[in-house]
C-alpha cells in the first residue's frame, strides 16, 4: 500500500530511523550537558554565566522537543498499524497523511536546529577550555 508516494514499509523505516536518531540526540545532549557542568566551575564572569544559562535552556528545550516528537512518531506508528488493518478507511488515511507531513517537517527542522546548537556549543566550549 502506498500513501503520499511512500509505502507503509518506507514509513515504518523512516520512523525507526527517526526514533534511533532521537535516542542518539538524547545521549549526545547528556554528554554536552556533562561538559557544560564541568566548565561552569571555571567561569566567574557574568557574561559566561549567561552563556551557560543559554545552553542549559537550549538543552532543556531540546530534551522536551525530542520527547514530544518521539511520542508523536510512536502514535503515528500506531495509526499506520490501524490503517494496515482497515485499508479502506478514508478518514484514517487522511489523518495519517496530514500527521505524517507535520511530523516529517518537525523532524527535518529539528535536525537542522540540533546540528546548529551542537556546533555553536562546541565552538563556545573550545573558547572556554
Amino acid at each position: 500500500m502506498i500513501i503520499n508516494n511512500k509505502s507503509i514499509r518506507e514509513l515504518h523505516f523512516d520512523h525507526e530511523l527517526w526514533l534511533t536518531e532521537m535516542a542518539f540526540w538524547r545521549q549526545e545532549i547528556d554528554i554536552l550537558d556533562k561538559y557544560l557542568t564541568a566548565v561552569i566551575v571555571t567561569l566567574t564572569d557574568n557574561k559566561s554565566r549567561g552563556e551557560v544559562e543559554h545552553f542549559q535552556n537550549q538543552f532543556i528545550i531540546q530534551r522536551s522537543f525530542i520527547n514530544s516528537l518521539k511520542n508523536d512518531v510512536k502514535a503515528q506508528e500506531k495509526l499506520i498499524s490501524e490503517l494496515e488493518k482497515d485499508i479502506n478507511n478514508r478518514l484514517l488515511q487522511q489523518k495519517k497523511a496530514d500527521d505524517e507531513y507535520e511530523i516529517r517537517d518537525r523532524m527535518l527542522t529539528n535536525q537542522k536546529l540540533y546540528s546548529e546548537l551542537k556546533l555553536s556549543f562546541k565552538k563556545w566550549l573550545s573558547n572556554k577550555l
